[in-house]
Parts: structure tokens; sequence; C-alpha cells
């Protein structure tokens, strides 16, 4: 079995590849960086290890590299390759989209008959689809039919905090992980690829993917927000205040009941994983800085992301959401000045005012309670520095 991965940073080397290789597959990282490609291809494999109580290490060999730019080799690897995944960043869907495009018309010519599936990795609702319509998009109705017949597309949820720290490195890809990982998949999407070590194949995603996407991201982006404004470094060192952890358990309550009410999750379980993570979260060994955490406010802030869509849920049934709107509006505030995406939402409040800038942002309607209400906490939070 071959796999072609796109995206060879910390989550590709440390997390996917780390579970393909595991799972028997020729493994090929595809990456825009020339330098993690001559490193993987001048070193062959890398070491990953396990931050938890114990550190465990484990070595990931005989992996490849391509650059995303030599569209030859690129498209040779894909013309036979059993499975493609990615963990590049929801934003960068299309236009890897367009890419595969090309590669899989060469595939059609040449190896029509065996089915593939493309799995899009990411911290993102239904990225999978995202990256489907991508590769569609202008496309010849032959090819369509070819990739509707012969592509599985299933979505999924992946879960694994992998930090940017600074530890001792026999190479430069060497990659630290935390000791916990979850990756659920459409089972019934999937067309040739059923038995991946570590995958939990379900029947129905929307519940895990939410409950991840929503209680995982979601709450890391508001100890992030939240943690910044008072100046700590780590997701370790914020969750330890009170405040922010008091913030975190009302999201996280705010979230369960929502999941139990659209889903029909078992309240006792669903409580449990958010005591997981909560746990979880106070992991010093991983270093996690917020900095990295909040990264593109402007994306975690989106209409059919990771706090609004759960705040939209929570009005559609009538429920009180002040934690989601206290996560909103700590990431409207988030001014750290080497995030290019938080300037920007700087810029527009300086210019539009709050309330504008909250619409423009989420997707909101201009002038509705929650719009009012995150425009409010925003001022509250400011009124607090």
């Amino acid at each position: 079995m071959k796999a072609v991965h796109f995206g060879a940073g910390n989550i590709g080397r440390g997390f996917i590849g780390y579970l393909l290789r595991h799972s028997g597959y020729d493994l090929i990282f595809v990456d825009i960086s020339e330098k993690i490609v001559n490193d993987i291809n001048r070193f062959g494999k890398y070491k990953v290890i396990s931050l938890g109580k114990e550190k465990f290490e484990e070595t990931v060999d005989d992996v490849k590299a391509i650059g995303l730019k030599d569209v030859e080799s690129l498209t040779k690897a894909v013309i036979d390759t059993d499975l493609i995944t990615t963990s590049i960043g929801a934003n960068h869907l299309a236009s890897t989209g367009k890419v595969l495009q090309k590669a899989l018309k060469k595939r059609q010519a040449i190896n029509p008959e065996q089915p593939t599936d493309i799995i899009a990795c990411e911290n993102a609702l239904f990225a999978t689809d995202i990256l489907k319509k991508s590769i569609a998009e202008n496309a010849e109705s032959n090819f369509l039919s070819f990739y509707e017949e012969k592509i599985g597309f299933p979505n999924c949820a992946v879960d694994r905090i992998v930090p940017n720290i600074t530890f001792k490195k026999e190479s430069p890809v060497d990659v630290a992980v935390e000791d916990f990982f979850e990756w659920d998949l459409e089972k019934d999407a999937v067309k040739a690829n059923c038995d991946i070590e570590g995958v939990n194949y379900v029947h129905n995603l929307a519940p895990f993917l939410e409950r991840k996407i929503f209680l995982l991201n979601g709450a890391h982006a508001l100890i992030a927000y939240l943690g910044y404004r008072r100046h700590y470094k780590y997701v370790h060192e914020a969750i330890k205040d009170e405040d922010i952890r008091s913030a975190v358990l009302k999201f996280h309550k705010e979230i369960c009941r929502i999941l139990c009410l659209e889903y029909g999750m078992d309240k006792d379980t669903i409580t449990r994983y958010s005591e997981k993570l909560v746990h979880r979260f106070q992991n010093p060994y991983l270093q996690d800085d917020l900095t990295r955490v909040g990264r593109d406010p402007i994306r975690k802030l989106s209409h059919d992301d990771r706090l609004i869509s759960p705040l939209l849920m929570c009005m559609r049934y009538g429920l009180n959401y002040g934690g989601i709107v206290t996560a909103v509006a700590a990431g409207l505030a988030y001014d750290y000045p080497k995030d290019q995406k938080a300037m920007e939402i700087q810029d527009d409040i300086r210019n539009n005012g709050i309330e504008r800038t909250v619409c423009d942002v989420t997707g909101l309607e201009n002038g509705s309670q929650p719009v009012r209400k995150i425009a409010a906490e925003y001022r509250k939070l400011l009124s607090k520095s």
C-alpha cells in the first residue's frame, strides 16, 4: 500500500505519517518547504517523542518527500497511490485541490481502475468536503464521473496536540507529540483504505467531529485568547488561572449540552470526555505556546468553525451561550502583533467599530442579539486591561 501526504509539518510527521507507516504504507510527504523535503530525504527517517508522564520514543523510517513544485514527481506519486491525506491547514485546501485535479487527471488516463481515498486531516468541520469541491471545480464531466466512482472522500476528525517545542533532536525532522491521539473516519465513504491502524471507522462522523472541534479546538482558542491577555505563555500555565479555568468549564458545559441534544450523546460520556480534555490542557511537557494555538483568529471566528457554529446551535435550541460569547469576544480582542490575521481584525475594529467587525468576521447578522452580546463582552474585556 502506498500513501501520499500533503504537509510534512509536525502534524503530518507526528500524527498522520506516524500512523500510516505503522499501518505498513510506503509513505511520501509533499511539502512546499525545500528544507523539510531535503531533510526528510537526507535522513529517510525521524523520531516521534510522545510527551506524557513518561517519555516514549519511536522511529518512523523509510520515508521520502517531494517538493510541491516538483510537478512531475508529485504526479507520478499520485498516479499509483492508494491513499492521499493532508495536514496543510484548511486555508490551503482550495489551492491543493487544483494541484490534485491535474495529477488525478493523469491518474485517470494511466491508472483509471485502481480506487483510492483522499482525506483532509484538518482542524475544520468537514474539511474533506472542501477539498473535494476544489478538486471538482471547472472539471470536465468525464473526470467527475471518474472521481465519483474511483475516489473516496471520507471526512474525519483528528485529535493530537503537536506543539512546536524546542528539544534535543538527532535530526531536524524529529517531532514531539502529546501521548494521546484520536482519528475518526467516515466508514461509508471509504473506497480502499479500510484498515488504517489507530483509526476509528464510524458510520456517523458528525458527533465525533463536532465534539472534537468544539470541545478541544474551541476551548483551546478560548484558553489562548484569555491567557494571552493575562500574559501567560503556555496553555498549561493559563489553564491553572482560576478565572480562565472557570471560563473553560462554562464553555464546555454549554457545548456538552447542545451535543447531547443534537446527537443524543450520553451525558456522562461527554462529561468524561470534557474532563479528559481539561486534564490534557494541563500537560506541562507539551509547552504549547498560546500564540501557536491562537493564530489566525479570522478562521477560528468564522461562521462554520469552532466558536460560531456551536453558538448558532445554542440559539436554535434556545440555550444560553455566554461562555461561547466570552471566547468569541476574547478572539476579537486578541492583538498579538506578529499574527497578521489578528492585526487585520484590529484594523477593522479601529476603522469600522466592534459591532461591524463582529459581523464581518463571524457572519452573524448586524444588530442581532449575539452581535450585541459579543460587542458588550469585548468592551468588558478591554475595560479589565
